[in-house]
C-alpha cells in the first residue's frame, strides 16, 4: 500500500488484541541505500520476536505472526516501489504494510493495541497540495507535502491526447462519411475547414474534458490546493474546464514530460505553502485569541478529556512521539480526527503557545 488515510487508521484500530505488532523503518528512494532496508526490516522483526517472547507469547505462535514480515523481506517487487518510510503492522491472522512519504526512526512496539502515533503526520489538517502533471503527451496526478510527493492512482485518466481519442476518433471519422455531427464541437472542423490550428484545438480541448472528468472525480471532496504544471496554453485551457475549486492561479510552466516528481516538488511546494498553510495559521491564531477563555488549552489531561467528549475543533501535537504523553495524545488525536476535528502534527517548536499540546474547543 502507498498511501495512508483516515479510513487505514480506523481499520487499523479495529484491530485491538494483545499482541499487536508495530513496525516502522525509515526506507530510501535510490540505491545502494535501499539494499538495505530489507535487512533493516529483518532485524525489526528479530526484535519483535524478542519482545513477544518475553511478554510470554510461545515460540510457534510469535513466528505465525511475524511471518507475513519475513515474506515481504524476500519480495524483490515490494522492494522496487520506493518510499521514504514503512510501516508494517501484525497480529494473529491479520497484518498491513504501509510504504509512505515520510521518514520514520526505527521502532518496535509490542502492546495490545496498533501503535499509530508516527503515522500522524500523514493525516495533519496543513501542507497538502496537488499537482497535476500535463501535457499532449502524459497527465499525471501526485499528492504532496512538505517532504515529498507520490503519484495517486487516477482511474480512467488519459495517457495523451491519442490515447483520450482513439475510439472518438474513429467514431468521428465515420460521422465525416454520414455527414452527421459527432460531439459538441465537432461541426467546426466536420468537413476539413479549420484544419490545423482549429483541429489541433479540438482534439486539445476534448482530450483535457477527459482528463478533467477523471481527476475531479478523485478530488471530489477535496479543499488541497492543486498547482498544474504544463506549458501555458495547456494550464490555461485546463483551468477552464475543471470543476475543482482549488486550482492555483500559479503554475510550473514548462513540458513536465519525463520530469520526475522529485524534480517538480520543491516548485509546487513553493506555490502551494502560502495556501497549504492557510489552516494551521488560522487555527493557531484562534488559538492565541482563545487562550485562557476555557475555549483552548495546552493542558494534556484537559486536552484528552475533551477529544474523548467530541469538543476538540482543532488540535496541535508534536510530530514525535512525546514520552510519557504519549499515548495520552494518540488517543486524543484519534478522537479529534474521528469527531470531524483537525489534527496538526507539527514540529514541537511551533506548537501554539509552545506547550506539550494545543487545543481550541468547539464549546
Amino acid at each position: 500500500m502507498d498511501s495512508f488515510s483516515q479510513q487505514d487508521l480506523d481499520t487499523l484500530l479495529q484491530q485491538q488484541g494483545s499482541p499487536s505488532v508495530s513496525l516502522y523503518l525509515p526506507t530510501h528512494r535510490t540505491d545502494p541505500e535501499t539494499q538495505q532496508d530489507s535487512l533493516e526490516l529483518s532485524n525489526a522483526i528479530r526484535r519483535a520476536q524478542a519482545e513477544l517472547l518475553r511478554a510470554g507469547v510461545r515460540r510457534p505462535a510469535a513466528q505465525d505472526i511475524l511471518q507475513p514480515a519475513h515474506v515481504l523481506v524476500e519480495d524483490e517487487r515490494f522492494w522496487r516501489d520506493r518510499r521514504d518510510g514503512l510501516a508494517v503492522f501484525l497480529r494473529a491472522g491479520w497484518w498491513r504494510a504501509y510504504r509512505v512519504r515520510l521518514s520514520f526512526p526505527g521502532l518496535v512496539v509490542v502492546a495490545d493495541r496498533f501503535h499509530v502515533y508516527p503515522l500522524l503526520p500523514l493525516l495533519s489538517g496543513d501542507a497538502s497540495f496537488f499537482v497535476l502533471a500535463l501535457s499532449e503527451n502524459e497527465a499525471h496526478l501526485y499528492r504532496g507535502c512538505r517532504s515529498g510527493m507520490d503519484e495517486v492512482e487516477v482511474p480512467g485518466l488519459p495517457e495523451g491526447v491519442a490515447d483520450a481519442l482513439r475510439y472518438d476518433d474513429t467514431v468521428q471519422q465515420r460521422g465525416q462519411h454520414l455527414g452527421g455531427k459527432v460531439g459538441a464541437k465537432a461541426g467546426a472542423v466536420m468537413h476539413g475547414k479549420g484544419i490545423g490550428g482549429e483541429l489541433q484545438k479540438e482534439r486539445l480541448d476534448r482530450y483535457l474534458q477527459a482528463v478533467s472528468h477523471a481527476v475531479d472525480a478523485v478530488l471530489a471532496q477535496q479543499n488541497c490546493p492543486l498547482v498544474l504544471a504544463g506549458v501555458g496554453h495547456i494550464r490555461a485551457a485546463y483551468r477552464e474546464i475543471t470543476r475543482y475549486s482549488h486550482v492555483l492561479e500559479a503554475g510550473i510552466a514548462g513540458s513536465p514530460d519525463r520530469v520526475p516528481p522529485a524534480q517538480l516538488h520543491p516548485h509546487a511546494w513553493t506555490l502551494a505553502e502560502p495556501v497549504a498553510n492557510r489552516g494551521r495559521d488560522d487555527a493557531a491564531a484562534r488559538y492565541a485569541k482563545l487562550a485562557g477563555t476555557g475555549l483552548a488549552s495546552d493542558d494534556v489531561r484537559d486536552v484528552v478529556a475533551a477529544a474523548e467528549a467530541g469538543r476538540v475543533e482543532a488540535l496541535f501535537v508534536p510530530d514525535t512521539p512525546p514520552g510519557p504523553d504519549g499515548d495520552g495524545l494518540e488517543s486524543a488525536a484519534v478522537r479529534t480526527l474521528r469527531t470531524d476535528g483537525t489534527v496538526y502534527a507539527v514540529p514541537s517548536a511551533d506548537i501554539p503557545g509552545h506547550g506539550p499540546v494545543a487545543a481550541v474547543f468547539r464549546y
